[in-house]
């Protein structure tokens, strides 16, 4: 898991992957606050975007999930949301198994799991040992935009 801002993600360049580099570039210059909801191809199936408008929830309402074919990125362009957290560890009981339809898993009950809290600007890579619960509201439920950038883990190599 990485956490980072889009303002700053330059400054940290060495540690990213070229794959990560070229996400994160794209995002800063092709999506804002105000882009539409939507899918946006990168680069066909193996890196494309959702631009999404959605209402936080609490966070005994959102399912946590996970994924094995694509890496997450998900930046939050306004709105605040928390995202809870957890490694992989397989203690998580599995609540349905859509791997081969949407590659995710999801689960109701995670041990550990650690508080994310994004700010506009922010955003959050989860690879497949990153069990992660998005969309989770901070008090009160409340209107947030963001974009999640899907990677196939076969273009890391």
């Amino acid at each position: 898991m990485i956490i980072g801002d889009l303002k700053h993600w330059r400054d940290e360049i060495a540690g990213l992957s070229p794959v990560l580099r070229q996400a994160l570039e794209w995002l800063e210059q092709n999506v804002t606050a105000e882009t539409p909801a939507g899918r946006y191809e990168i680069d066909g199936d193996r890196m494309y975007a959702m631009v999404q408008h959605l209402t936080t929830e609490s966070e005994e309402r959102r399912f946590a999930e996970s994924h094995r074919q694509y890496a997450d990125i998900q930046l939050l362009l306004s709105g605040r949301e928390l995202i809870l957290a957890a490694r992989d560890d397989e203690s998580a009981e599995i609540a349905a198994d859509e791997l081969a339809a949407k590659d995710k898993l999801s689960y109701r009950e995670v041990p550990g799991e650690s508080r994310i809290v994004l700010n506009p600007g922010m955003f959050a890579v989860f690879f497949p040992m990153d069990i992660h619960r998005p969309c989770c509201s901070i008090g009160e439920p409340g209107d947030i935009r963001k974009a999640v950038v899907k990677i196939d883990l076969a273009s890391f190599a």
